[in-house]
């Protein structure tokens, strides 16, 4: 079962999370952002790139689309975590917008009791 859900109204929050416990980041998404990059592929992934700090195991991590069964539209991506270490850990996620260029940072630091 999941305590917590933490969004973008959580980015730079410093939160508390037992030590087992399992929690949900959930960030709005738009894979077909990547049609602006300059990469010579595109691809319908998450635009997201999220780093975990060691107290903290991803368990599941999945796109859910606005419109079921398509993959360039927007939507919201999950990332499931698991408190499994005492301290404090930080989730830290880059979001690049290719369209008019720069970033969207998202950081939330847990504090695993």
């Amino acid at each position: 079962m999941v305590a917590q859900i933490f969004t973008n109204a959580n980015n730079f929050d410093t939160v508390t999370v037992e030590q087992g416990e399992t929690f949900l980041v959930k960030l709005r998404d738009e894979p077909a952002e990547h049609i602006y990059s300059k990469e010579k592929e595109h691809s319908a992934k998450t635009v997201w790139e999220m780093k975990a700090g060691g107290g903290l195991k991803l368990l599941k991590e999945r796109f859910i689309p606005d419109i079921p069964d398509t993959t360039t539209v927007p939507g919201v991506h999950e990332w499931e975590y698991e408190a499994i270490k005492p301290g404090t850990w930080e989730i830290e996620g880059k979001y690049t917008i290719y369209r008019f260029g720069g970033e969207e940072k998202f950081k939330l630091t847990v504090k695993v009791v």
